[in-house]
């Protein structure tokens, strides 16, 4: 479950990375978002990666 919501957080970091790219006036704001959803994001799949069998 927990490594789940990680890949999720890394997908939708991802895409606000790539929307950054097309939105101008706010890509300071998006790839900040993005950098923490996407470095949380594999800190919660890291974390999960010990449990897995």
């Amino acid at each position: 479950m927990v490594g789940m919501l990680g890949a999720a957080r890394v997908a939708v970091g991802s895409v606000l990375a790539r929307g950054a790219q097309r939105y101008a006036t706010r890509t300071e704001t998006l790839e900040a978002w993005a950098g923490a959803l996407v470095v949380l994001g594999f800190g919660l799949l890291g974390s999960a990666l010990p449990h897995v069998h």
